[in-house]
Formats: C-alpha cells, structure tokens, sequence
C-alpha cells in the first residue's frame, strides 16, 4: 500500500538495501505484558518523550481490581497514563484509559511517592527526592498530578480511538491522549528483531503550522497557544554558561547547589533557576525551586532585528516578599549602572543584548554573580535556619 513506512537495512560497502519484514508481534509469540511493557519501563523514550516510569499495574484503587499498564511522570510533573495493546487496540482502549486517568485525578502526592517506592524498590524518602530532582520542583512537589494525561502505544489504532484521540485533544486544548505506533519489524536473513516507534497523535509539526496561521489572523487576542521551545538550545546554554560562572566565582559557602535542568517557557519568553537546597545546606534558608530562587528569565525584544535581542532580567524569586526583607534589599547596593525592579514576587535588574555576544554574557554573569553575593546574606537573616523568621 502506497505512503505506509518502509525500513531498510543499509550496507554503505556494497551500496545495496534489504527491506526489513513488517510482522505482527503474535507471529513471534512477543506478549505485551511480558515483553512490550517491560521494553518501555526499560526504556520510556521508545515513547518519543521524556517521562520517569514511577508505577506498573498499580492495583490498589477503592473497590476496583483494574491494572493499568504503566504510570510515568513527565519533567513537568503531568501524571501520564500509558495504555499498550499488542497488535490492534481495538475500539475501546481510549475509553479504558481514560478510566484509568481519572482514577489519578485525586492521586495525592504521598499516593504518587508511595507508588514510586514500591516500584522501584526504595524508600519514600528516596523516590520523593527522585521526584523532586526529575520535576525541578521544591520539596512539596507542588507540580506533581497537577494534570492527567494518556498515552496509548500499539502496532495498529482502529478508527474509533483516533477519530476519539483527536476529539479529546481539540476540545481541551491541549494534549491530552498521545497515539504511538509501535510497528515490529524482522530482518529476513538473520531473524533480528526491529522496532519502528513514530508518534501519529498529535501530528508531528502540525501544531507549528497551525500557530503559524493563527499568530497572523488573531494577532492580539490572546488565544494562541505556542509551542514549547526545545528543551536543550542556545537559550538553555546561554543560561547555564552564566550559572556556571557565577558557580565558579562565588565563594564556597553562598554557592547555590541546584538549578533548573534547562530554560523553561516559551518561544518569546523563557526562565532558569538555581537555589539551595539539601543537607548539605543546613547553614542556608529553606530555598527551593519556585520557592525562594535565583532567577534568569529572557524576553524577546519585540522589536529587535532578526528577533536576535533578548532582555534578560536576573533576580530574586520569592512568592509574596515580605515587605520587611524588600526593603533590606532595596538599601543594597547590588550592582552599578543598573536600576533594581521590584514587584510582590521578584526583584531584579535588566539589560539587552544578544546570547552569542561574549561580553554581554560576561556582564550578565557579573551581574548575577553581585546580586547573589549581596543578596544571600541579607535573605539568610531574615530567614533564619532556626524558624525564626522575622515575617
């Protein structure tokens, strides 16, 4: 049939090809408990994401004996349902999986911790620090289960459960069910075993066209969605080349020992944290991401040429500043040439310029490494490691 994926076996010496054999994985008498989920616990990336695998046929809900397959957390703390059907999902795994997803939805975060210690074998100690190192979140996990997602992996999807997928998706907005065709492929010749993963729900690149369209013909409204940026880029880079050299700089004592795992946000607006944390930090407050942090977000200068300018702010996060520790800090004298902006939540200095500019990138780490320096001692009184605060 014409369009559907082809794999090849390439030999580059003698320039020829040997197509690979679509097969069904009941052929090889491959079990989808037994051997398909265990590939995927093994290895979530066979699912073209990110996700941490924290639960596998968790059993233990109230007056129900269902299992689903595997539960994962993705980086931003969503609780994804995996639902895999050997050969052909049928026409209802869409419906069972979204039992299961709503049976997560009052998952509290000690259920989710306990479920992780069970599977991995760990103490609850150990799989919520897992956590909190997986989501960049404080030590309340506070993003954790904010939302409930599905993703359904099969060789083959019956129409009902894409027609149903791409559904739920539009009316909520968001991703809600991920399809992942899973197709099994065999070498003729020696019997190996090939696996073909390519995600069919939500269309590879559609989305970018659709904000492409929607940016020019609701300009201003408010209603478009933009696409997150790639995790791992020159904005990412640009970020933790300041961090490292505010790490590098500072003395021993007032280092923070976390950061975030790459700039968050969007393609017009991103951020980076680093903070304190941990044992090894009994001398310091009680910081955490979106806690108290240090701050670095970048905006797109609207009006730059060639969209190369960004305004970085950095600063300090802190939900709610008191006003007593807002005014400490307003009387310091944390850099030259730049004026502090405050709000309830953060106060910070900014400046413009291009990331692949060296010497606004030395500046900016000058810059951050004085507010850190100033600024963490002042935070330290005010938050006194005791409990007593002075709000």
């Amino acid at each position: 049939m014409p369009n559907e994926p082809c794999l090849f076996n390439v030999n580059p010496t003698e320039k020829t090809t040997l197509n690979m054999v679509e097969v069904d994985y009941s052929q090889l008498g491959i079990q989808e408990r037994r051997d398909i989920q265990e590939w995927i616990a093994a290895n979530p990336s066979i699912l073209g994401q990110e996700l941490l695998v924290v639960g596998k046929e968790f059993s233990e809900f109230n007056q129900l004996r269902e299992r689903p397959d595997l539960i994962a957390v993705a980086p931003d703390g969503q609780l994804a349902v995996i639902e895999l059907k050997r050969d052909d999902t049928g026409d209802n795994a869409h419906w069972q999986a979204i039992k299961y997803a709503s049976y997560f939805h009052s998952a509290t975060t000690d259920d989710i911790v306990t479920m992780f210690a069970r599977y991995r074998a760990c103490t609850p100690e150990d799989a919520r620090q897992r956590l909190i190192e997986y989501t960049d979140s404080n030590d309340e996990l506070d993003r954790l289960n904010e939302n409930q997602r599905i993703i359904l992996a099969s060789h083959r999807f019956a129409p009902q459960v894409t027609s149903a997928a791409l559904w739920l998706n539009e009316q909520a907005k968001r991703d809600l069910v991920t399809c992942v065709q899973l197709t099994p492929y065999q070498d003729p010749e020696t019997g190996t075993l090939y696996l073909l993963a390519n995600t069919i729900i939500p269309v590879p690149g559609a989305e970018t066209y659709f904000v492409g369209i929607s940016s020019r013909a609701h300009a201003g409204s408010g209603t478009v969605r933009e696409p997150n940026p790639n995790k791992v880029d020159d904005v990412t880079r640009f970020c933790e080349y300041l961090v490292d050299q505010v790490l590098t700089s500072l003395p021993v004592q007032l280092r923070p020992n976390r950061r975030s795992r790459w700039a968050g946000g969007y393609e017009h607006w991103r951020y980076y944290h680093m903070w304190y944390s941990g044992p090894d930090r009994q001398n310091l407050p009680p910081w955490g991401n979106w806690d108290t942090y240090y701050n670095i977000e970048l905006e797109r200068e609207p009006d730059a040429e060639n969209r190369k300018t960004w305004r970085v702010s950095v600063g300090l996060g802190h939900p709610q500043i008191a006003d007593d520790l807002r005014s400490r800090i307003q009387e310091l004298n944390i850099t030259d040439g730049l004026d502090l902006e405050v709000n309830d939540d953060h106060m910070w200095v900014s400046s413009s310029g291009e990331l692949s500019d060296d010497a606004f990138r030395d500046e900016l780490a000058q810059t951050l490494r004085c507010f850190v320096e100033t600024v963490t001692p002042t935070v330290m009184e005010f938050m006194d490691p005791s409990g007593e605060d002075d709000s």
